[in-house]
């Protein structure tokens, strides 16, 4: 299956950091410092801006 890559990705509830950089095939690491976060942020209607390098 392809993936697909939108510029930005709302978090949906119950997804973790983990969940969400599984999805992209991303690491988590690279969610948090794009988006200038911490774990801690990541939660329900978090707009997250997703790249893939």
């Amino acid at each position: 299956m392809k993936k697909i890559y939108m510029p930005y990705y709302i978090v949906k509830k119950g997804e973790t950091l983990d969940s969400i950089s599984q999805k992209f095939d991303i690491n988590p690491t690279q969610i948090l410092v794009e988006n200038y976060l911490t774990p801690a942020q990541i939660k329900a209607g978090t707009i997250l801006s997703i790249t893939k390098k």
